[in-house]
């Protein structure tokens, strides 16, 4: 497939997305909402504060047969913590205001791959269910159930960027870009090092840690003394802080080799798992860890819900003081320098390559190929979401660093796939 039929692919590796009215529409909609009736006679919705979000929700509502449980304006993690037999939130995260798409849950977990595979089928063969719209009336009791089982916000301030969080602003003490803002105009919807400037410049030698979620709330990036922490790093503060020793975590590959030995150093059981919080929660239920954490952001909690919780993440972090995240990051001292190479990529070709290489101390095939060599270590994957091949390379110098990436990139060309 390519890059230009993908884009207009509704359905992604772990969700439906897609620009709106292009790839996702109302029709669309009450066509998913009917291909959801195969899950369960019973669906908790919500929606961000994107413009398309009501209409689609009313169209998906009017597809599906069964019980509807509105929630008006929401995070995806309270419908997810309230949906058990099936929620349904109607947002498109992180990406762009002219984007929108929905996630699913049930069993408080994202839903798997096969789930939304069998997702698909059914809605293909929904070809016409009807159009039309399901007006909704918000049910206020249900929100106010997620907010109580959240921990007590103890102190922070909060960048809402503008998204769904903020239909729980009143819950943050102090909070920035906490009124809705449909188009985006004023932050992005992505919480990265360079959306993040107007939250570092406030909490720059401030007695005040910032916490900033993406646009339906299910991620948390944490910025302390004006430095954007990595996910990496909060994972293993988190991990250490939080659980007793010798308790079992999780972690995406992608994430520092420097932070896998601090855990395991630390007497923690460290489990590995693919990027994606979908391959993420899988693994963890399936070892029983009681915490997972992705670099990007997801952050489960298994004593709340197995679905990444950006809000719950916040609240129980919020105990910490300013200065405590960013003393712990000081301790990792690794580079890791990162590229993209938009070229198909032969993974068993490259297996072969990289086992063939000199010196080669360890190799991973969990998701792309990570290899580990004595001056750097190698992670080189294909994104699930975007065309293109990531390539990480890790070292204790900039100088081993760069010669790692260099190296990386060299393999990937050897093993590229011919046309």
């Amino acid at each position: 497939m390519s890059a230009i039929e993908k884009e207009l692919e509704m359905f992604k590796e772990y969700d439906v997305r897609g620009k709106c009215p292009q790839v996702v529409n109302e029709e669309k909609f009450c066509r998913l909402g009917k291909a959801l009736e195969k899950f369960s006679k019973e669906m908790v919705i919500c929606h961000d504060f994107r413009r398309s979000g009501s209409s689609l929700t009313e169209a998906l509502a009017a597809g599906f047969s069964g019980e509807v449980l509105f929630l008006g304006a929401a995070p995806t993690p309270a419908v997810a913590f309230l949906g058990e037999k099936l929620g349904c939130s109607v947002t498109a995260s992180h990406n762009p205001a002219g984007y929108n798409g929905a996630k699913f849950s049930r069993e408080k977990r994202c839903f798997w791959r096969e789930e939304l595979l069998e997702l698909e089928k059914e809605f293909e063969k929904a070809k016409k269910p009807g159009k039309g719209k399901r007006p909704l009336e918000k049910d206020e009791a249900l929100i106010e159930k997620y907010s109580l089982f959240l921990p007590p916000i103890e102190r922070g301030l909060f960048d809402l960027c503008g998204g769904a969080a903020c239909a729980l602003k009143e819950i943050f003490p102090e909070k920035i870009f906490g009124e809705p803002d449909p188009d985006y105009e004023r932050h992005s919807a992505e919480p990265k090092d360079e959306t993040l400037e107007e939250l570092k410049k406030r909490t720059k030698g401030k007695r005040v840690a910032g916490f900033a979620f993406d646009g339906d709330a299910d991620r948390l990036v944490v910025v302390d003394k004006g430095k954007t922490i990595a996910g990496d790093v909060l994972a293993a503060f988190a991990a250490v802080k939080l659980f007793p020793k010798k308790s079992r975590v999780a972690l995406t590959i992608d994430c520092s080799n420097e932070v896998f030995r601090f855990l395991r150093d630390e007497g923690m059981t460290v489990d590995v798992a693919g990027v994606g919080d979908v391959n993420l929660v899988k693994t963890a239920l399936e070892k029983g860890a009681v915490f997972a954490a992705e670099k990007s952001g997801h952050y489960s909690f298994f004593k709340h819900m197995a679905y990444s919780d950006g809000i719950y993440a916040a609240a129980v972090l919020s105990q910490f003081k300013a200065g405590e995240f960013a003393e712990f990051a000081s301790r990792f001292k690794s580079v890791v320098l990162k590229q993209e190479l938009f070229f198909p990529v032969d993974f068993g070709r490259l297996e072969d390559e990289v086992r063939g290489e000199r010196g080669l101390e360890s190799i991973a095939t969990i998701d792309g190929i990570k290899a580990d060599f004595p001056d750097y270590s190698l992670l080189i994957r294909a994104s699930k979401t975007e065309p293109k091949i990531r390539v990480n390379a890790e070292a204790g110098t900039r100088e081993n660093a760069e010669k790692g990436l260099a190296r990386a990139v060299e393999l990937a060309g050897k093993s590229r796939k011919k046309a």
